[in-house]
């Protein structure tokens, strides 16, 4: 029943010192096509100036089709960088947006198989703050509530296990408002050192991020929070 993905990074920072995500100037996202006797890189995105980003929030919008899903995947480690290459500090969590479990297996169950005392109390809390049925069968809950799952699961791996990087692709898709202001509103306010960086496609819920990447032209830009301007002005700028 894999949830995540994980990925331990070569150059794993101690745990004992804040973890980073940097990712050097020149470093170029994308994949390999061809035949094996004549494989062409096609680049998606390219990094032209060193993008750090210490715990905390960290948002990435960009259009469709512009290369997200990739550039998670290669910080994640599930994909080879074309060039150049990626530090993250400590362990590395992929959050990708699909439940794979058993259909009549429950979240109830499932909780209690991956999860002890103090991470276990803390998923069911959540459960009850989501209105989450933690009896109903996964195969019987709706695609929102199959997120929110997942989610509690994120949120408890990031809390009990010192996740260094936690990646989130897309996490509240199928959410309505009301649960998607409150996980914005428990990232911005989680008490932990992860470096938690997450695809979103709107940001009218997001209150409070510590800095926002976007893609535009090919090229990852790398902005911090403003005074006085909102997230959406901010990604405005970065794509004109």
């Amino acid at each position: 029943m894999g949830c995540w993905q994980m990925t331990e990074t070569r150059d794993s920072t101690p745990m004992s010192e804040q973890p980073a995500l940097t990712i050097p100037a020149g470093t170029r996202f994308g994949y390999r096509e061809g035949p094996l006797w004549h494989r062409r890189q096609r680049c998606l995105v390219e990094t032209p100036q060193d993008v750090v980003t210490g715990p905390g929030l960290h948002l990435l919008v960009a259009p469709n089709g512009s290369g997200k899903t990739t550039l998670l995947r290669t910080l994640a480690g599930l994909l080879p960088a074309l060039s150049g290459s990626v530090n993250a500090g400590g362990h590395v969590y992929y959050f990708s947006d699909e439940l794979r479990a058993d259909s009549e297996l429950k979240p109830r169950t499932l909780f209690r198989s991956l999860l002890k005392n103090g991470a276990l109390a803390m998923a069911e809390e959540l459960a009850e703050t989501l209105r989450l049925d933690l009896n109903r069968p996964i195969g019987q809950l709706s695609r929102g509530n199959r997120q929110k799952v997942l989610l509690i699961l994120a949120e408890v791996k990031v809390a009990h296990e010192n996740a260094g990087v936690l990646l989130m692709d897309e996490p509240l898709t199928g959410l309505d408002a009301e649960t998607r202001a409150q996980m914005t509103a428990l990232w911005s306010s989680a008490q932990t050192k992860a470096v938690r960086l997450v695809i979103l496609h709107e940001l009218e819920s997001v209150r409070h991020a510590d800095s926002l990447l976007s893609i535009h032209g090919g090229r990852l830009a790398h902005a911090r929070e403003k005074s006085g301007a909102t997230w959406l002005d901010t990604y405005h700028s970065l794509q004109s």
